[in-house]
Parts: C-alpha cells; structure tokens; sequence
C-alpha cells in the first residue's frame, strides 16, 4: 500500500478524497443527529426523505453523468464536483444559523451533495486505470477503499464527539471548508486525458449513444448484467437497514449517546480499513475464486447478528455493555465487505473497455442504487409501526434465499473470476 503512494497524482488525488471524506463524515452524523433531533414524531419519516434525497439524484442520473465523465476531462469534473459540494455545505451552514433551515433546505442541498460526490466517484473510479499500471490497480483499489474507510470511521468517530460540544451549523461550515480544501489538492493532479480521442468520447456525440453503447455491452456480456443485478439486490436489502432503520433504533430504544452512534456508525468503516490493510499485504486471498460468495454470505449473518439485541431488546437494553456488541459485529462485517468491494472492483476494472468505463459506473450505480429509494420509503412508512427487527430478519432472509438457491446467483458468486469481457464492437 506504501508504494502506491509513491505515485504523485494517486497520492493527490487519495488527499483529496480524504479531506473532503473526513469533512462529509463528519456532516453525516451530525445530519441524522439533528434530524432525529427534531421536535415532533415525523423525524424517522423526515431522514427517511433525507436518505432518499441523497439517493435518487445519483440514481435516475447516474448514466448521464457516466456519459459525461467519459466526454469530458476527469480531472476537472472532479475538482468542480468538490468545488460545488463545498458551496453547497456553506449555504447549509448559513441558513442553519440564521434560523432559516427547513426540512425542505435540507432535501435540496442533499440532492446537490447526492450529483456532485455520484461525479466525483464516477470520475475517481474511471481515471485510476488511465494514471496507474494494470499490476497497480489492485494495491490503489485497496488503498483507496482504505483511504474512503478510514476517513468515514474517523469522520463519524470525531463527527459523535463533536455533536457532543459543537454547534450543527459548525459543524456543516467544516464540511464546507473540507470540501474546497480538497478542490485544492486535485487541482495538482497531471492528467492528460487518453480516452477523448476515441469516436466514443467525442464531444458531438449524443447522451443517447452513451447507453445505447453500454447497454449493448451490457447484454453481450451477461455476466457483467448479473452480477450487476447482485449488487443491486443486496444494496436493496442491506442499505435501508443502516441508512434508516439503525440510527433511528438506536437512538429510541436503546438512547445511545452522540459519542456511541458515531462509534457504531463507523464499526463499519474500521472493520473495511483493517482488512483492506491486510489485503494490500495478501492480494492472493482476495483471487480465491469463490471470495464473492463468501463475502455476501458473510455480511448477511453478520447483519443478523448485530440484530440480535434488537430482536430481544427488553433485556439488551439495560446491559451497559451493548453498544460494544454491535461496534465488534460491524467490524466484522467490514471486513467481509472489504473482501467483497475490493475483489470486485479491481476485476471489472481489468475488463471494461477504457472508453466506456464512466458510462459502465454511472449506469451501474444507477442499477446496483435504483430501488433503494423505494425500499428506503416503505420502511420508513413502518419504521415506529413494526418491530424493527423485522426489517433484518426479512432483508436477511432474503438475501440467503437468492444467495443460495437461485443458480446463476451461486454460480458467478462461487467463480467470480470466470466472469470475462465478451468480444465488444
């Protein structure tokens, strides 16, 4: 991992990432935090509504903005994107102290945040082949991912201390800060684009080309498609449940403090960072063949587990000890998901085409997100009516069910690295 740092645009760009990463961390608990602090009984409704608007932008316009990652220079869309988040924090923070705030602000300006990071991403996942070697894209994915990781946790660490002692307005005037101070550091970055020349990426042509071409792509390789529908079922099931279900949980059944629901929230983030060290160190156990499969299951039990108090939460409650218990089963998950993000990403990475590589990822968050926003709204609309374990052992269960019984699922998870680009023209 140390030596990839060695290269001076990765490493620009990974300082970047963690400047304005550790800022919006920061901005995200504090968000839930106020949000679910909010006079009223609608408040689990309202960051329902916030969750979604982070969401849905990325998601109806991920496959514009993959085009337009592919058409334009990468380096500029990423500086411009943090240039706009940081704008976009500020006014937040504006508006919060002078009273002016409304939920209504708040969706808004989560929609802003939701296009200017899905460009952000999009751009950052799309240049690193075109500044690193082949043989370099498994150790940057690691340390990427470690870098996104260790920042989130660190984020959501300081994010609990600081909702403790400082004003929400200064904490989104941070986030705002964070974010131009990492405008600043891309802004050094040498690229020279390689991909404009080719006839895909030629300004003149139209949106319309762009997912006639990956879609094309797409159904010539289905395996691709498939494991795109993976991710998309599991992203459906998974990220309600933490987005919306858990912080609402722990802060009404279980009164956690702002110091423990920033240190469950980032149990996560630390269990991805230790094992994506590890891997960096042991790239062989992530070419395991059937590393997909193992990861998926792994975090689903995980999931279940970390369920468990709030299953019996009568008796869980009046242990001190409880918050500890969930920290320690995110952490475990993390490193399941490590396992499952960093194995999958340096594949596609080595098989998709130069020239529709931001097409391949915008259309691909566009799907793997697409449904959450639904899935996100309907246990919103339960959330305080149900049990909230119900949501787990459902989302759960479902998730074993495809997993393991629906057999082009079980295959391409068992052997992900049978999966190959099919002859594209």
């Amino acid at each position: 991992m140390i030596s990839i740092l060695k290269n001076r645009n990765f490493f620009l760009l990974l300082s970047g990432k963690l400047v304005s990463l550790f800022g919006n961390s920061i901005y995200h608990i504090s968000l839930i935090w106020y949000v679910l602090s909010l006079p009223g009984e609608e408040n689990g409704k309202i960051l329902t509504w916030v969750m979604v608007a982070g969401l849905v932008p990325a998601v109806v316009l991920g496959g514009f903005i993959g085009g337009f990652v592919d058409r334009y220079n990468k380096k500029k869309i990423i500086v411009y994107s943090d240039i706009l988040s940081g704008i976009t924090a500020l006014v937040l923070a504006f508006l919060l102290n002078q009273q002016l705030l409304t939920p209504i602000h708040l969706l808004l300006g989560t929609c802003i945040l939701s296009i200017s990071t899905s460009a952000l991403s999009i751009a950052v996942g799309s240049v690193l082949p075109e500044i690193l070697e082949e043989a370099e894209l498994q150790a940057a994915n690691a340390s990427n991912q470690f870098i996104e990781r260790l920042t989130s946790l660190l984020g959501l660490l300081f994010g609990g201390i600081l909702v403790s002692f400082l004003s929400i307005q200064t904490i989104f005037l941070f986030n705002g800060i964070s974010f131009l101070v990492s405008s600043l550091c891309e802004m050094f970055i040498q690229y020279i684009p390689t991909a404009r020349s080719h006839p895909l990426t030629d300004r003149s042509s139209h949106f319309r080309d762009d997912f006639q071409q990956i879609f094309k792509f797409l159904f010539q390789n289905k395996d691709i498609l498939t494991l795109m529908f993976i991710f998309t079922f599991v992203n459906l099931l998974w990220d309600p449940l933490f987005m919306i279900v858990v912080p609402y949980t722990l802060k009404t059944e279980f009164a956690v403090t702002p110091l423990e629901f920033g240190a469950i929230e980032a149990a996560l983030g630390l269990g991805f960072c230790l094992a994506a060290i590890y891997f960096s160190r042991h790239p062989a156990f992530l070419h395991h063949p059937s590393v997909l499969f193992y990861s998926i299951l792994g975090v689903n039990s995980l999931i279940i587990l970390f369920a468990i108090p709030i299953m019996f939460y009568p008796f869980f409650t009046g242990l001190k000890h409880t918050p500890i218990y969930f920290v320690i089963a995110l952490i475990l998950a993390g490193v399941f998901s490590a396992a499952l993000n960093i194995a999958v990403a340096t594949h596609l990475q080595k098989i998709i085409p130069a020239n529709l590589r931001g097409k391949f990822y915008g259309v691909s968050t566009s799907i793997a997100q697409g449904l959450i926003p639904l899935s996100g709204v309907v246990m919103g609309n339960f959330i305080g009516k149900i049990h909230s374990y119900v949501f787990f052992v459902i989302s759960c269960g479902l998730v074993y069910m495809v997993l393991l019984f629906v057999p082009a699922v079980t295959r391409i998870t068992k052997d992900l690295y049978k999966i190959k680009q099919q002859d594209y023209a």
